[in-house]
């Protein structure tokens, strides 16, 4: 019977791991973590946005996850969840989650089915080196061992303190290193497991945080933190080229702009570059509308009132406040509306380009420790998008996230992950038949 190793315990490694033993191989899984798929678990804000029916979105070697997706079609994947026992139900722009709208139920039914496979999943093992022995691997590591968990108070569980490690070694016919890659080391993945492969020759496209916040100056956005606002977002480089657009909603904080949009364009930032934010759809109500005539005509209505209130009733106290700043006309903010068109004629211009453009210079991102997935990783062009199987070493593959792949958000990272996690696993089942 063939062994096969699988590296990470996350959802491409238990993937791989079912998808081999289906075809008659003997598993093990090698998780660093207390235990498995704890990524999984809290995916979609814990309601587990599986895959995605919609147009595949991906970023890095784009056509090598393109190709894998064509090998492992959307319809295939989801009848592997169907034979899991996990119905999938669709919501907007083709985010497919559990029927169950639970992550759990995910990670239960694959650690299920794996446990009737008789995968042996050996938790707190740290791989530290892959080495070619003949025609298989020999695996290098560590053991940790831990105290029990003991029960607190709220009836959760306080993990066991570290008592010690111990050396480990493994040989295997196949192995398929499924880490992760540097993104959200609580989780588990901390980049650790790039070396496993770069010193088996492989080459590593450089990682950078992806689906996360992006960390700007402060003084524009000062007193948003906590507002939301549908907005169209377009980042620039340093040179005010290369134009990146997301929309969707924006989310300010104190240091920066979160949400959908400005996560989406995370993976792009640059040193020096500079962030646009168009909050018409959020504030008119219309993302093509004329700003400029809205905004006279509402100023017709409201001459009386003090111009901090020429938008009430569309934008926030908040946003009111921070668009007439970043238009210069935070002084005569306490004026009445006709006053300040009468001494500013170019007011309503000044205005409409703060709605339609509010600038601000991004100062980076909020780093691995808050990112979603990783952006970069492993050289996707050294491996076979069909088996990914590995170009240089024969018998050794990669899935998920260790990869130079990653998608926008929606499904599309996990349904890479389940995607070339399967391709894996039946390659490595198959190869010595």
């Amino acid at each position: 019977m063939r062994r096969v190793a699988v590296i990470g315990g996350g959802a491409a490694g238990m993937a791989a791991a079912i998808a081999a033993a289906e075809g008659g191989a003997a598993v093990t899984v090698l998780e660093r973590g207390r235990r498995v798929l704890k990524k999984l678990g809290v995916t979609g804000n814990g309601r587990g946005n599986l895959l995605n029916s919609g147009v595949p979105e991906y970023y890095g070697d784009a056509a090598f996850a393109l190709r894998v997706l064509n090998a492992m079609p959307y319809a295939e994947l989801e009848r592997f969840f169907t034979r899991l026992g996990v119905p999938l139900v669709e919501e907007a722009e083709g985010r497919m989650y559990p029927a169950a709208l639970l992550a759990s139920v995910a990670v239960d039914a694959l650690c299920l089915r794996a446990g009737q496979l008789n995968v042996r999943v050996e938790a707190n093992t740290r791989v530290t080196a892959i080495r070619r022995v003949g025609n298989g691997f020999a695996l290098e590591g560590l053991r940790l061992r831990y105290a029990p968990d003991t029960p607190r108070k709220s009836g959760k569980l306080k993990p066991g303190a570290l008592l010690g490690e111990e050396p480990m070694r493994m040989e295997a016919d196949g192995v398929i290193v499924a880490a992760g890659g540097a993104a959200a080391p609580m989780h588990g993945t901390d980049g650790s497991a790039y070396a496993l492969m770069t010193a088996l020759g492989h080459t590593l496209v450089a990682p950078r945080p992806a689906l996360c916040a992006l960390l700007t100056e402060e003084a524009p956005i000062a007193g948003l933190a906590g507002q939301r606002v549908r907005a169209a977002l377009t980042l620039t480089d340093a040179r005010g080229a290369y134009p990146r657009s997301a929309s969707g909603e924006a989310l300010f904080a104190q240091d920066g702009v979160s949400g959908i949009a400005a996560m989406q364009l995370s993976r792009f930032v640059t040193p020096g570059c500079q962030l646009s934010l168009d909050m018409r759809a959020g504030v008119m109500g219309r993302a093509d509308g004329d700003a400029a005539a809205w905004l006279v005509s509402l100023a017709r209505a409201r001459e009386a009132l003090p111009l901090s209130q020429w938008l009430t009733g569309a934008a926030s106290p908040a946003l009111n406040a921070a668009l007439v700043r970043a238009a210069g006309l935070a002084p005569l903010s306490r004026e009445p509306v006709g006053n300040v068109l009468a001494r500013r004629p170019d007011a309503p211009r000044a205005l409409t380009d703060a709605l339609c453009g509010l600038r601000l210079r991004v100062l980076g991102t909020r780093g691995f420790e808050n990112a979603q997935v990783t952006a970069g990783g492993l050289n996707a062009a050294e491996f076979d998008p069909v088996t990914l199987q590995s170009r240089l070493c024969p018998g050794l593959c990669a899935a998920g996230e260790i990869l130079d792949v990653d998608g926008g958000c929606g499904g599309y990272n996990l349904m890479f992950a389940f995607a070339s996690g399967l391709l894996a696993g039946r390659f490595q089942s198959q190869a010595a038949k």
